[in-house]
C-alpha cells in the first residue's frame, strides 16, 4: 500500500515553502487537519479592528441607515475579504429606546465617503508578515455611500436590542452583547472592490458601546 502520511503526534517537522512532504498523520493513522480559519491566523492573513478601549465606550450612530455606519473595511482589487468576527457589547442604553447593530455586505463598490478615524487593522499573528489591503475606518461619524442596490446589499447578520429604555442595572448585562462568528453562521467573501459595513445605532443615539471586527483577506487567485 503506498505511503500517504508520516506518524508526528510527540514533534513536529519544520518545512520550507514549496516543499513536498508527507501529510500528518496521527498514532491511529488519521489525517491531521487544521479548520481554515485557524490556518488563516497562522498564515498572517486575519486582520482585527475595534471600538472603543479600556474604559472609553463609545456613541452609537443615530438609527441606522445605509449612508450611516460605525465602521467601514472597504477591499480593494485583487483580494477577497472575508468578515469572520463581529461584537458589539452596549455598555450603557441612557434614553435610549431601540438599538439595531447589523453587518452589512457590500458586493458593488466601497462604501467609505467621509468621517470617522482612519484604522490601520492587526494582524492576529502578532510578527506581521503582511497588512490588510483597502480602507479601514471607525467611529460615530463615519458616513458612507448610498448601498448598492438589493440584492448587492447583504444584510448578513442582525441583532435588536431591547425597546425598554435601561436607566439602571437589571441583571441582564449579559444580554447585552451580540456576536456575529462566521464559523457558526453563513458568511460572505468579499471578490475584489467591496466593503463590510458595521452598523450600530439607536434614534436617541445615546447608545455607548465597544466593538470588536476580525476579517480574513487573501490574494483573489486563492479563491476564484
Amino acid at each position: 500500500m503506498a505511503e500517504i502520511g508520516i506518524v508526528r503526534q510527540s514533534s513536529y517537522e519544520n518545512y520550507s515553502e514549496g516543499q513536498t512532504r508527507y501529510t500528518r498523520l496521527n498514532r491511529r493513522g488519521e489525517m491531521v487537519v487544521i479548520d481554515f480559519f485557524s490556518q488563516c491566523i497562522l498564515d498572517g492573513r486575519t486582520f482585527h479592528m475595534q471600538l472603543g478601549t479600556e474604559d472609553a465606550p463609545i456613541d452609537s450612530t443615530t438609527a441606522i441607515d445605509d449612508q450611516l455606519a460605525w465602521a467601514v473595511a472597504d477591499n480593494s482589487t485583487g483580494y477577497v475579504m472575508i468578515p469572520t468576527w463581529l461584537q458589539i457589547n452596549t455598555t450603557g442604553f441612557t434614553t435610549g429606546t431601540i438599538t439595531n447593530k447589523m453587518l452589512e455586505i457590500d458586493r458593488g463598490k466601497v462604501r467609505y465617503s467621509s468621517g470617522g478615524t482612519a484604522y490601520v487593522p492587526e494582524n492576529l499573528r502578532t510578527d506581521r508578515p503582511r497588512v490588510a489591503v483597502g480602507a479601514f475606518y471607525v467611529g460615530t461619524d463615519v458616513t458612507v455611500a448610498a448601498k448598492t442596490a438589493v440584492p448587492g446589499s447583504i444584510e448578513l447578520w442582525r441583532h435588536a436590542g431591547s425597546e425598554d429604555v435601561t436607566t439602571t442595572s437589571t441583571g441582564n448585562e449579559n444580554f447585552n452583547v451580540a456576536n456575529y462568528n462566521a464559523r457558526e453562521m453563513p458568511f460572505a467573501a468579499i471578490v475584489d472592490v467591496g466593503s463590510a459595513v458595521i452598523h450600530y445605532g439607536a434614534t436617541t443615539a445615546d447608545v455607548t458601546g465597544y466593538g470588536s471586527f476580525q476579517f480574513i483577506q487573501l490574494p483573489k487567485e486563492s479563491v476564484v
